[in-house]
Formats: structure tokens, sequence, C-alpha cells
């Protein structure tokens, strides 16, 4: 019988200033009740201007969401009082179909009529189409968008919840910073995450993220996508793959300087289409003297963990497995207490998530330092402004899958179209 070394990793504490070491807090939620969001003395708005737009069948729904995104609804105490900044409905149209022919006609004159910070879409169910379009729309002016369907507004116990996370992507999706990651480690990383997704045509795009540590705190810092958004073979992907590297890398250093390393996480999937020789070449690019780390993150992993001292045999997050001096597991998921009752639940069902992490033999940061950066994974995992209790993902897996999912909804022709406006959303995290 093998036998593998495991220990608990501590859970990051999250900052909620950006002027005061002391504003911290080990729950999200807590912590923005309490605190109210990083960057709430330098976002820089009075207001959030919001446009609504939703069928004429829903005009109950709208009143709901809009009154409770201002107002609060039950245990969620509105936009306002929780990110300190109001919430103003600047203007709003009802359609008479939810069809992109309708957006065509409504959109682009609302948008140059009120000039929003973001748009509130009301759709009675997930339509791709008008989802798409709304979408391809949207990003070519740089305003970002949220969609709230009907179906999710059914059960009113969880209202409060779907409000509280709605509110919480808005703000985000603004260019605002909820909170960030009391880092571990004092290096300055800049982190890239690429994931790839594909069309309903099974053509290839992919999603590409940055951040970077600054002062030790975790900052979300820009998005990019390469320009042609489909490739027909593996060399054409790996070759624009590296030039969007090599193009972050000095969008980066321009603004910020030089970073200590580069850590680039692959997210591995199976396939011909391999990222990792298009990160090598990336940092061939960049030059031999930069210390550079290739992580793979394989989310498929034929390893299960489980807890035989607890009755749900659901282990607690931040568990990591040394499998090797290059191969270790990271349990993300799990059981966590409640910050009210204290209670241990999990609120999600199905087998917790477990990550697989290699490290790559090309790699010119020694494998030494193979730990520390499985702790700035886990840290990476903790910045998930999707909800309150949204998955333990990284944010450089997840935010560059959305980014890749955001491309293939909308397509290669839209999106050559959206791209050269991307860069009036490069600090915000519009794809949530």
């Amino acid at each position: 019988m093998k036998y593998f070394v495991g220990e608990k990793l501590s859970p990051p504490a999250l900052r909620f200033s950006a002027s005061s070491l002391s504003q911290r807090d080990y729950y999200p939620r807590r912590g923005i009740q309490n605190y109210g969001p990083y960057d709430a003395m330098t976002l820089g708005k009075e207001k959030v201007n919001c446009l609504v737009i939703y069928p004429a069948g829903l005009q109950n729904a709208k009143q709901t969401v809009v009154g409770g995104l201002q107002n609060g609804n039950g245990s969620f105490v509105g936009f306002h009082k929780l990110f300190r900044l109001p919430l103003t409905v600047c203007g709003e149209r009802s359609l008479s179909a939810e069809t992109p022919e309708q957006l065509n006609t409504v959109l682009p004159p609302l948008l140059r009529e009120h000039a929003p910070d973001i748009v509130l879409i009301l759709a009675s169910t997930r339509n791709p189409g008008y989802y798409a379009r709304a979408k391809a729309i949207l990003l070519a002016n740089g305003i970002p968008s949220q969609f709230v369907t009907q179906e999710k507004l059914g059960n009113s116990s969880q209202l409060p919840w779907l409000l509280e996370n709605v509110a919480l992507q808005m703000y985000a999706k603004i260019g605002g910073t909820p909170w960030t990651v009391s880092a571990s480690q004092m290096q300055k990383s800049l982190v890239f995450g690429v994931s790839r997704a594909q069309d309903e045509e099974e053509r290839l795009v992919v999603g590409f993220v940055t951040l970077f540590s600054s002062d030790g705190d975790y900052l979300f810092f820009s998005t990019i996508a390469p320009k042609p958004a489909y490739w027909e073979n593996a060399a054409a992907y790996q070759e624009a793959l590296a030039e969007v590297i090599v193009q972050a890398y000095n969008d980066y250093t321009a603004q910020s300087g030089r970073p200590d390393e580069v850590v680039i996480h692959l997210c591995k999937k199976p396939g011909k289409f391999r990222e990792c020789p298009a990160a090598e070449q990336a940092m061939r690019t960049l030059g031999g003297n930069l210390p550079y780390a290739i992580l793979h993150l394989n989310e498929y992993s034929n390893y299960r963990l489980f807890d035989a001292a607890h009755a749900s045999y659901v282990p607690q997050p931040g568990i990591k497995v040394t499998l090797s001096d290059t191969n270790a597991l990271l349990f993300l998921d799990g059981r966590k207490k409640d910050f009210k009752t204290q209670d241990e639940i999990r609120n999600r069902r199905g087998v917790p998530r477990l990550f697989e992490i290699g490290f790559d033999q090309r790699s010119t940061l020694p494998v030494s330092e193979f730990p520390r950066l499985i702790r700035q994974l886990y840290e990476f995992a903790a910045v998930n402004w999707r909800g309150f209790n949204a998955q333990s993902v990284p944010a450089t897996l997840n935010y560059s899958r959305l980014i890749a999912n955001v491309i293939a909804e909308i397509g290669a022709d839209n999106w050559s179209q959206t791209v050269g406006k991307i860069g009036l959303l490069a600090d915000k995290a519009w794809f949530l």
C-alpha cells in the first residue's frame, strides 16, 4: 500500500479596505457587511447608472428585481447599503418580444441617450440567441450587462440570496473590487490563466485572464482575448496564444514594472490543442532571465478524497496531498463553517471538487517553489466574485473559462467587431 503526505492549508484572510490592514475577515458576506468593499474609497463613482431592459410581460418581475436591488429584500440589505454606492435607474424600456431583432432596434439609441454604467436585462428564460446578441451589442459599446431570468425568481425564500449575488456581480462588472486576499507571499507574481472553449460548430476559442499581486494583495488586472477567435490547427492556435501572453506581459510591465516571476495556470483538458508549447514559446520571447512556472490544473482527476472521521465523508477545503515533488492534489470545495451558526455545512450537492496540480518540467522556477505556488493557487480560489457562496475555483481558471464561453456564444464575427472596445472594460470583470 502506498501512503501520501497530506496537510490542511489555513484559509486565506480577505481584505475589505485598500488603506487598512485591520479590515479583514474570512467570510466575504460578513466582511462586506461590516466594512464595505475593498475599493469603497477609491472607485471614483458617486452612483451606478443602470439601464433596465425587460419584456412587457415581465413588469412585475422587473419591479421585484429593481426594487430588491435598491431597497433590499429579506436578509439582503440592498445594493447601496452593501457596497456604499447608490444604484440609480437611469432609464428603462419594455420590449414587445425577446428577439435579437428587438435588441438591434432598441438598444443602440438607449445606450446613446442614457450612457449607463451597466445594463440589467430581464428575460423569461435562458435564450442563447437573445443573450448573445445583447452581449455583442453591449460589449461593442464597452458596457457590461447583467441578465436575470424570471424562472430564477420563483422561489421567494431564495430571492434574497439571488439578489445579493446579482448585486455582487454588478459591482464587479462596473469595475469594483469587492474584496482581495491577504497573500502569504512577498514575491510580485504576474499570474496568467488560460482556458479554452468551443462554439456550436466545435471551433476553438481561448479565454485569457491576468491577475497580479501588489503589496501582497491579489487584484484583478485585465482581460484579453486573441483577436482571431478561431484556429484551424494546433500550430496556429499556439502561435496566437503565445502572442497574447507576450502582449499582456508588455502591457502589464508598462504600468506596473517588471514582476519577480511569471506563473501560468493551464486548464488541462484532453485534445490536440496543447497550451504548454505556447506558454514556453512566449517565455522564450520574453527572455531567459525571467523566472517562470507552468502549472497544469486538472479538475478531471481520477483521485477522490473523503473524510472518514466525519458523518458526511466530505472533507474540509484546503487539504493538500503531495503525490510527488511535481504533483499534488488540492481540495477546494467541502464543508465550511457558517459564519453565523458556526455549523459545518456544504451549500451544494455532488462530489466535491478536487484539483490535480502538476508542475511542468519546462518551468525555470525551482521545483522547491511548488508548495508556495500551490498555496498561491489556493488563495486565488477566494477571489471568486460570481457569488458569496460561489464554487471554490481558482480565479485564473474560472474567469478565463467564462471569457472563452462568452466568445463562443457571441461568435467570432461579432467578437471581431467587439474586441476593439474591450479595452474600455479592461479593469472590469464584465464576463461574470
